[in-house]
């Protein structure tokens, strides 16, 4: 089979940093090309005991590209915490929108041969931006990484398409669509050079003619129009090809390498087989009524052991519970006092006065 035989089926992920004065959950300056880790506070490095604050105007700024999307802003949306490993996040966590996101189902329209046609937008939700690894060399072959934190808690905007897009032209026209309306409203300059403008592009072929969707592979961390092109009309080769010889495509996730060469796409080994197992993270969970022992838990919580060193330094005063007499009746219980003693403008004068 020819490439032609197959249909190309792409869904878009694009990322948008929100040109908002300070990152999402702090009061930390947002601008680009400061000195590594200048910009960061104990909220966006994950410091235990820091409490994020949400940015009222990342908020607005969502608001306001839903509405030009024409998505349905949810009353009610909420974040999460979306947990993943890797050295460029302080937390180890990244706080995220899932099942609850700030806008959906909405609508954009491309230019798409000789006329236009509708992209269905399936979310838009909010999040924090990560850090920046910088390597020294390529990714394969750096002997070491730096990390600048500068860019870790700026305010990022996820516009998630569904799978409509039918070829690479038609997924740089809907960036460059998407790109024009971001910059018209001013909640994004669109630089996509300095990373204010990111996509990820899910691709996959199956039979023309078929409902089914195929195999999706994953393209990362795109930051050009050309960029995104090229990478998708390289991988769509790649599968037509490997479907005609037989082989069985795999879910994975890849880079495009920009540079001339064999293989211009390289796969991203997983992580998640490699990390050990939290502790206590066994299957084992009590079940519904059954008691728990909690002991274990409050000498591990700092909030808990905070406490008890207070405890202890501070003698604790007995207060009787027996019953009172009170007219009130009941067992009420009383706590007695020691009388003061009067004061000098209270005892008695010797003339009785």
């Amino acid at each position: 089979m020819s490439e032609s035989a197959y249909e190309t089926v792409i869904g878009l992920e694009v990322h948008a940093q929100l040109a908002t004065a300070t990152k999402m959950f702090c009061g930390c300056a947002t601008g680009f090309g400061a000195p590594p880790n200048t910009q960061t506070c104990p909220v966006c490095q994950g410091m235990p005991g820091s409490l994020p604050v949400i940015n009222r105007r990342a908020i607005e700024f969502g608001i306001k590209t839903s509405l030009a999307l024409g998505c349905a802003v949810n009353v009610r949306n909420r974040f999460a915490r979306k947990h993943y490993y890797y050295p460029d996040m302080p937390k180890n966590y990244q706080i995220s929108q899932y099942e609850e996101p700030l806008a959906e189902h909405g609508l954009l329209a491309i230019a798409s041969g000789d006329g236009t046609r509708d992209i269905r937008v399936q979310r838009l939700h909010l999040e924090e931006d990560v850090g920046k690894l910088v390597h020294e060399g390529t990714l394969e072959t750096a002997a070491a990484s730096q990390v600048d934190f500068n860019r870790a808690g700026v305010p990022l905007m996820e516009i998630v398409s569904h799978p409509d897009l039918r070829s690479p032209e038609e997924a740089a026209a809907y960036l460059r669509a998407l790109r024009a309306i971001l910059i018209y409203l001013r909640v994004c300059d669109g630089n996509m050079e300095e990373g204010s403008m990111r996509c990820d592009a899910n691709v996959s072929l199956r039979p023309r003619g078929v409902a089914e969707l195929g195999t999706k592979i994953e393209i990362k961390n795109l930051n050009s129009f050309r960029n995104v092109q090229h990478a998708l009309e390289y991988e769509v080769v790649r599968q037509a090809r490997a479907l005609d010889a037989g082989e069985r495509l795999v879910q994975e996730t890849r880079l495009w390498d920009p540079r001339p060469g064999p293989d211009r796409l390289h796969a991203l080994e997983g992580v998640r087989p490699r990390l050990p197992l939290l502790p206590g993270a066994g299957p084992a969970a009590p079940s519904r009524g059954a008691p728990v022992d909690r002991r274990d838990q409050r000498k591990a919580c700092p909030s808990c052991r905070r406490r008890a060193a207070r405890a202890s330094r501070w003698p604790t005063v007995s207060r009787p519970t027996t019953p009172s007499s009170s007219p009130r009746g009941g067992d009420w219980p009383t706590t007695s006092r020691r009388r003061r003693a009067p004061t000098a403008s209270r005892r008695s004068s010797p003339t009785g006065s």
